[in-house]
């Protein structure tokens, strides 16, 4: 049996940006078999399409399986994996990069949340039930960036607490860990994968 990882870009993203590449090549290293790819429509996202595409990306979850997200796609793997949990199943890990949890804010915040993106607003407005996801979710590490100019890092990293008591880690000035923050590798995201 092989490790298998799954890294899962964001809104507006790609599987070539940032330290995505950088990781995939570090854990192929390692030996593990891994798998980065282009979700559907990055520029306009909707919640069934991401899950239904991890779902066939994945296959069978098992104790070989690792999940790694960047931004929306944090929110893509939390969101697969309330379906994960509510089988019964669950990965090896999970690692979320800059993300937030969906605890189902009103329309109006999630509209104040997303700057106003339409496209943006049900993955802000729709909840998951996070003890079906805590189940599923294995070992589970958040890495924030204390600098993060779209996420409210303080919050986030008390709702991720409550919500799925994961590790976290705080970054120091690695922005959202994007091109823009000229973030080219990640060792916190290796170490929490690999540890």
């Amino acid at each position: 049996m092989t490790n298998r990882a799954f890294i899962i870009h964001g809104y507006l993203s790609n599987p070539e940006e940032a330290w995505l590449p950088w990781l995939k090549d570090k854990l192929e290293k390692r030996g593990y078999l891994v798998s980065s790819p282009a979700m559907p429509r990055p520029n306009e996202p909707i919640i069934s399409e991401w899950i239904n595409f991890i779902a066939e990306l994945v296959g069978e979850p098992d104790e070989m399986t690792f999940l790694i997200g960047h931004s929306l796609g944090c929110q893509a793997i939390l969101r697969y994996l309330e379906t994960v949990g509510a089988v019964g199943k669950s990965v090896a890990r999970t690692v979320l990069v800059a993300g937030t949890f969906p605890v189902g804010r009103s329309k109006a915040e999630a509209a104040t949340e997303t700057g106003g993106v339409s496209v943006l607003v049900p993955w802000f407005s729709l909840g998951i039930d996070p003890g079906k996801t805590k189940r599923a979710a294995g070992q589970c590490t958040v890495i924030l960036s204390d600098s993060d100019p779209y996420i409210a890092v303080e919050r986030e990293e008390a709702t991720f607490r409550t919500m799925l008591n994961p590790r976290i880690v705080i970054v120091d000035g690695q922005g959202h860990f994007n091109e823009d923050d000229r973030v080219t590798e990640l060792p916190a995201a290796l170490e929490a994968v690999i540890a």
